[in-house]
């Protein structure tokens, strides 16, 4: 791991050899060219050094992305992305400034304790990076903040997708481990007749939950002799619509069946994992102590600088919520 950024060995390696080809932002490469780089640096095989240049890329993954992708990079269903051959790829905004800071150019950066690693299954949790900004900030100018601020100033985990955290987050900010629940946002439709699923948990498949919701509402053979657990499992579903749109992100449209109001369908929808997900998080330590830390490792730098900078490429990215 990269000890200026917080960023992983071959995320840092992926951003060099971005550099190397002059990959900058708007100006793009393609992925097979900056796969051969990361492969010549470190020997990781094309295949997968491709996955991790993917997570990179995607919007639903991290909150501060490191580089912006051009061409198929997949959706959060059931379409892969197309093969490095033919997906080209550039350093974002925020890949610059972690590249400076790892090369002494600027001072650390705190992309790490941003993004967090669940969405690799870890178990440290993404913040609003401009958050996390506001809070070293703090204990930088006033050394003797205390940890019940600092943690309101961070806030909640943040997925920047408008999905809702819910959880211990006491538990959580204090080092011990956890679990939250994410939820899309479930809503009825202005006309009281469909409910709206939109703003997706990052770790929930919206195609499978389609399929999914589809199945619960099928009438089964077996459901007259089970008639309990029919109908704890049915949905009074009558229509599903995938009305997912570039505009509109990912969208489904449920009609409830007929004598169900939507208000009563939503309720249900509710408790379908995939509308909902759990995701287990675990910091190293209570995390005013981890931003204490990450400022005092760093002290002899110009932190305020880099802080300055990484703000503005946060600035810089695509609204994505």
């Amino acid at each position: 791991m990269g000890d200026r950024s917080g960023v992983g060995l071959v995320e840092c390696t992926i951003l060099e050899a971005l550099d190397s080809l002059g990959a900058q932002p708007r100006r793009h490469r393609r992925s097979a060219k900056v796969l051969e780089g990361v492969e010549e640096r470190i020997g990781l095989a094309p295949g997968y050094g491709y996955e991790v240049l993917l997570d990179l890329a995607r919007p639903w993954k991290m909150p501060l992305l490191l580089v912006d992708g051009q061409g198929n990079f997949g959706s959060r269903g059931n379409d892969p992305a197309a093969n490095y051959r033919y997906t080209e790829a550039g350093l974002s905004r925020a890949g610059e400034v972690v590249l400076a800071a790892e090369r002494g150019g600027l001072a650390p950066v705190p992309v790490g304790l941003i993004n967090g690693n669940v969405y690799r299954e870890g178990l440290r949790p993404p913040f609003r990076p401009l958050a996390i900004i506001q809070a070293l900030r703090e204990v930088i100018q006033r050394p003797r903040v205390t940890s019940k601020d600092l943690t309101s100033i961070v806030g909640p985990p943040c997925f920047l997708n408008g999905c809702t955290v819910t959880g211990d987050f006491a538990a959580m900010a204090a080092g011990r481990p956890t679990t939250l629940r994410l939820e899309a946002r479930v809503t009825v439709s202005d006309d009281h007749r469909r409910v709206l699923i939109q703003n997706f948990p990052p770790n929930a498949n919206p195609d499978e939950v389609a399929t999914t919701l589809a199945s619960r509402a099928r009438m089964r053979v077996w459901a007259a002799e089970h008639p309990g657990l029919y109908s704890r499992t049915h949905l009074p579903l009558g229509d599903i619509r995938d009305e997912s749109s570039e505009r509109h992100g990912d969208l489904l449209v449920c009609v409830p069946a007929r004598g169900t109001t939507a208000g009563e369908l939503r309720e249900q929808l509710m408790n379908v994992y995939g509308v909902y997900t759990t995701v287990r998080v675990d910091l190293p330590r209570s995390l005013p102590a981890m931003l204490r830390s990450w400022v005092k490792a760093h002290a002899d730098e110009d932190l305020l600088t880099s802080l300055a900078a990484l703000e503005t490429a946060v600035r810089n990215q695509p609204d994505r919520s």
